[in-house]
């Protein structure tokens, strides 16, 4: 397969290797800021000489990469992030579309196992009442959206399921939650920090569920994998199509 990748910083470079790694050849890289791209702006390049491109870039391009995608028939799988509130949008213009398009919030297959196993356990703490909910995050310091992808998706688990629970509040709190609210908390710091936290705590205990990861390999194997997946698919497709293993 040969790959486009749009984005040339640590995701980039770990998605470079590791697609190498699988016997694929990385024939065009964008990025505005680093010297050894092929180019600097997505229109620069011919995306007919490419069968995929993987977008790690920034949330305010994504449009204009999906739309140069589509005119020039190539698949494209994203994993940028901060764009979320854009997906229903994109999403029926791209159902019965002519490329294949991937995205989501984390292509980690640990991390969507995570997903899989926090929505089992909403599901069965709904039924007792007694049971409080929050969630944590953390990630390294040039994580450039707060909250991440990832908590914006256990969120949704967490909603979708516990029906006490109807929103979530991600700002600092001056007051006292109140009974419908999920408080979920961010930090960043560190060079290479990707965790996730989600806890149910009663008067009696406390259950607590966590994924840590412990570099970017995960991450970029799974966007790689989805890739190879998409090819000869057309239209819309999230993480949980190319696992099959959403219940």
């Amino acid at each position: 397969m040969k790959i486009a990748l749009i984005g040339f910083g640590g995701m980039g470079k770990t998605l470079h290797r590791i697609a190498q790694e699988r016997g694929h050849e990385i024939s065009i890289i964008i990025d505005p800021k680093d010297p050894s791209a092929t180019h600097k702006t997505l229109v620069e390049a011919d995306l007919k000489t490419v069968d995929t491109v993987i977008d790690f870039s920034s949330a305010e391009a994504i449009l204009d990469n999906i739309k140069t995608c589509h005119d020039s028939g190539t698949n494209l799988v994203v994993g940028t992030t901060g764009w979320y509130d854009k997906v229903p949008t994109i999403k029926d213009s791209l159902q019965d579309n002519g490329i294949g398009f991937l995205w989501s919030s984390n292509f980690s297959i640990g991390v969507n196992l995570y997903f899989a196993i926090v929505e089992k356990a909403a599901k069965l703490i709904n039924s007792f009442d007694e049971y409080d909910v929050w969630g944590h995050e953390i990630h390294h310091y040039n994580k450039a959206d707060s909250p991440s992808g990832t908590a914006k998706t256990l969120e949704k688990i967490l909603l979708d399921n516990i029906g006490r629970k109807t929103a979530v509040v991600e700002d600092r709190l001056n007051r006292r939650r109140e009974d419908n609210e999920i408080h979920f908390s961010s930090v960043r710091g560190g060079l290479v920090n990707f965790g996730h936290t989600i806890g149910f705590d009663s008067p009696a205990d406390t259950i607590t569920i966590s994924h840590s990861a412990r570099n970017r390999d995960g991450y970029a194997l799974g966007a790689i994998k989805a890739a190879e997946w998409l090819q000869g698919k057309k239209g819309y497709f999230e993480m949980k199509d190319f696992l099959n293993f959403n219940s």
